[in-house]
């Protein structure tokens, strides 16, 4: 099981809101060592459902609400005994369970190999 945490945008009116998506399997980043600038794929969010589109792959996940929520904290370095701020509690995540779609361009589909 593959978890990714989405930070919102820095022109979200709410910044504290997260995002957890669940992923069955796992994913191949070849030579990239350093994932935590590199875009992977579109995420459509509907009220139950999310869509991922990565390449010609797209993956539906479902809204799922956590049996317990998870505390986001953040731990203060100014402080010299260990004291943390809550930064958010996320109660629900979109679980993508199935195998991933592929896409086909609409001019390339119902086309057949003609010949040897």
């Amino acid at each position: 099981m593959v978890n990714i945490v989405i930070h919102p945008y820095n022109q979200s009116s709410q910044k504290q809101d997260l995002l957890v998506l669940d992923f069955q399997g796992s994913f191949d980043s070849g030579e990239v060592a350093d994932l935590s600038l590199v875009k992977f794929g579109n995420v459509t969010l509907n009220e139950n459902s999310a869509e991922l589109v990565i390449g010609h792959h797209r993956l539906v996940g479902r809204k799922v609400k956590l049996s317990k929520p998870y505390a986001v904290i953040h731990k203060r370095k100014d402080s010299m005994e260990a004291s943390y701020d809550v930064v958010s509690i996320i109660k629900e995540k979109y679980v993508f369970s199935q195998r991933p779609g592929l896409i086909v361009q609409e001019n390339l589909r119902n086309l057949t190999r003609i010949g040897g």
